[in-house]
């Protein structure tokens, strides 16, 4: 899951990096006369900018995923572990919506691997957006029982009927490596629970977290 945020960072630090230094020779340059003040400013904007991606890369760096067995979906931080049971689930799959205009992609039932590659086809081809695994829990206090989740909760302006708003949100990119894998393992494992690849309507997730109960 950290991949995408890794290679961001080590990008920000190529551009930023030397940025910084070619502005502090203008800065160190005596000759540079009023130049070096604009060149202050700017070595202090890309310097605090290199300064974020590097504190940043502590924990882009720290290894996370998703594994799905046949106990339940399991989420590592480091040397962390949660797991979400299947009997605790009442839908998950792999969510992705599309802004307007783009062409619709459709796919009823459980994604095969021939639809999967469909799907992701389709996306690439496509300005995707938003693409994500969403589990949504039997009961609301499920959250309860995963505190270090919380970060991931999200409401659905359009919930499934019978089950809560409130969903684990797990935002992922449609090249994540692994795909394949993980719909092969929600349909082997995940039974009727398991929705695979379904497109939802643009914008309903919210961008906020869902404070917890109190």
């Amino acid at each position: 899951m950290g991949r995408t945020n890794l290679i961001a960072i080590i990008v920000g630090l190529v551009l930023t990096v030397p940025l910084t230094w070619g502005c502090l020779t203008v800065v160190l340059d005596p000759s540079a006369g009023a130049a070096r003040w604009i060149g202050g400013f700017f070595a202090l904007l890309f310097g605090g900018l290199s300064a974020l991606f590097l504190v940043a890369m502590r924990g882009a760096v720290r290894s996370r995923g998703i594994v799905v067995d046949e106990s339940g979906i399991w989420f590592w931080h480091g040397k962390t572990w949660d797991r979400l049971a299947w009997d605790r689930i009442g839908r998950a799959g792999v969510s992705f919506e599309l802004p307007p205009g783009a062409p619709a992609v459709t796919l009823e039932g459980k994604a095969q691997e021939w639809a999967t590659d469909a799907v992701m086809g389709a996306l690439r081809m496509t300005k995707k957006r938003r693409t994500a695994l969403e589990i949504e829990p039997v009961t609301p206090d499920g959250f309860d029982a995963v505190p270090r989740l919380l970060p991931y909760r999200r409401r659905d302006k359009k919930p499934t009927p019978g089950l809560p708003a409130d969903r684990w949100y797990v935002p992922v990119v449609p090249g994540y490596h692994s795909w394949k894998g993980l719909m092969r393992a929600g349909e082997r494992f995940g039974g009727e629970v398991w929705a695979g690849f379904f497109q939802r309507p643009w914008g309903s997730i919210g961008t906020g977290w869902v404070q917890p109960r109190v």
